[in-house]
């Protein structure tokens, strides 16, 4: 019991190097980027700054925990979420460790893009453009690599997350939605895919295999 105190005790001094580092993103971007510290230790929020999504310290952050897999990365995103409020976020998270390159902690820079969107609109507007150019135009070798963009882009919108957070079950549903596509037989995609899912090219193999087989 005294350890884990200890150990709570030690990452909690430890985040406090980088509440001015969330302090600076916040003031640079304000009001539209919120940036939100979470104590892996404790499990809630260590730190925020402009709380558009109305949450506050020591509120828990049981729905922003990922798995030791992912914590491996210095750096996750960027990736799609949804505020409360309903706008859309584009979200990047910083892997935050102490001095034995332990995750303690995670720094998760949110970007409220409603604004760009609104302004987006009345542009397509003014100029008569269509609300999306050419959403089912064919891919090409050269364009291939945009039309996944798009496509995985688009699946994260409707679920809310990044696809390298998604569950098995639903990562199966867009790998199957990228097959049907045809994004997955042009020649040398499988590794460029499987990087952008966030997995080995030997799980993504192993869903194919799945899919195809069934």
């Amino acid at each position: 019991m005294d350890t884990m105190a200890n150990t709570r005790k030690t990452s909690h001094s430890v985040l406090n190097r980088y509440f001015p580092i969330a302090d600076a993103v916040a003031a640079l971007f304000k009001p539209h980027v919120e940036v939100v510290i979470h104590d892996l230790t404790r499990h809630q929020i260590a730190y925020i700054v402009n709380a558009f999504s109305k949450r506050r310290v020591g509120d828990s952050s049981a729905g922003e925990r990922f798995d030791e897999a992912v914590l491996e990365q210095d750096v996750i995103g960027p990736y799609r979420k949804v505020n409360r409020d309903g706008h859309n976020l584009r979200s990047i998270t910083a892997t935050l460790r102490d001095d034995q390159a332990r995750p303690i902690a995670m720094m998760c820079i949110n970007f409220d893009v409603s604004v760009l969107e609104s302004i987006g609109e009345q542009l397509a507007s003014l100029a008569f453009l269509p609300s999306s150019l050419e959403p089912h135009a064919p891919f090409f070798h050269d364009n291939w690599r945009q039309a996944l963009e798009r496509a995985v882009g688009e699946f994260e919108t409707r679920h809310g997350m990044a696809a390298s957070l998604m569950d098995p079950r639903t990562r199966r549903q867009l790998i199957g939605e990228l097959d049907a596509a045809g994004l997955l037989s042009v020649r040398n995609s499988p590794p460029v895919v499987a990087k952008r899912l966030g997995i080995s090219r030997a799980s993504l193999y192993s869903y194919l295999k799945n899919i195809r087989g069934s």
